[in-house]
């Protein structure tokens, strides 16, 4: 007799969002039309915040810090556009089931392609906005000999998308279920946020951190500073992409680091794993969400 394979309740869930790929679909051509339905420039404000912020930020990091490396507003830039498709994917998306919440209550489909609409579509404009920058620092720039090389270590650039694509898509599941039952979700995400962006890496490099007192006195903080996704993913993009800062600029104290794949490695098997526990937890609570009081 023949022993037959039972697949597990994730798999299903996975096979029922595979048959409303088509409403998937729709719900992120729609997100994409609403977002700048009534807008003159449209997309130009996926990348114009970022840029201003970037403007901003490094005007006083270059008097603070002695940011004089060579393209340190390409350097920041760099941590900005994976840290903006990050917290504004998970923030929309942690609202995007109470947005949807009269669909919910009278429709039967797969919960989970309303936070997934909402990441796919932040992640076309997440590509986009990576586009802006190609174009800008290695074709239009060079010509004013501000331009960036293009690294041979490019080939790592699909890769790591791919992980900032299930880092959100992790925090996406959570947040939006979670904040079905607990308003708090919202609040505490974006006060979070705040404070993330000056203790992560996204203004600076993450060198920094290995050449404070406190991480070579304890290295094990450094290894788990980098265990981060969020750092894994800011600091890949960076030493993939840009070649090195000297040692002074940023006010780094020591050589920068190569790239460490071992770490990214690790990084990236927690955010898989926060990803799947992500889609189990949004999956286990699905059906209760029309029970929110």
């Amino acid at each position: 007799m023949q022993a037959t394979l039972k697949s597990t309740p994730m798999v299903d869930e996975l096979r029922e969002l595979w048959k409303f790929r088509d409403l998937l679909s729709q719900l992120v051509k729609r997100e994409l039309k609403v977002r700048y339905k009534n807008s003159v420039l449209g997309f130009v404000w996926s990348i114009v915040p970022p840029l201003l912020q970037v403007m901003v930020y490094a005007f006083f990091i270059k008097q603070l810090m002695n940011a004089n490396a060579p393209n340190s507003s390409a350097y920041m830039l760099c941590g900005f556009i994976p840290w903006m498709f990050i917290t504004t994917a998970t923030l929309d998306s942690s609202q995007s089931l109470l947005v949807y919440y009269g669909i919910i209550k009278k429709t039967y489909m797969p919960r989970e392609v309303i936070p997934l609409a909402i990441v796919i579509s932040n992640f076309i404009h997440f590509l986009m906005a990576w586009a802006v920058y190609f174009v800008a620092f290695l074709l239009v720039l060079p010509f004013f000999h501000k331009g960036i090389p293009l690294l041979t270590t490019i080939w790592a650039f699909p890769i790591i998308t791919l992980v900032a694509a299930l880092l959100v898509t992790g925090m996406a599941l959570w947040s939006s279920a979670l904040n079905v039952f607990y308003d708090d979700v919202k609040f505490v995400l974006q006060t979070l946020f705040q404070l993330l962006l000056f203790l992560l890496p996204i203004l600076y490099p993450a060198d920094k951190f290995f050449y404070l007192p406190i991480s070579q006195k304890y290295p094990w903080l450094y290894t788990l500073y980098m265990l981060n996704p969020v750092t894994a993913i800011v600091d890949a993009y960076r030493k993939t992409i840009l070649l090195p800062v000297p040692r002074g600029s940023f006010n780094l104290n020591g050589e920068p680091l190569m790239m460490n794949w071992g770490a990214f490695s690790a990084s990236a098997l927690i955010t898989l794993l926060f990803a799947l526990s992500g889609y189990w937890y949004f999956n286990y609570r699905k059906w209760q969400f029309v029970e929110r009081p």
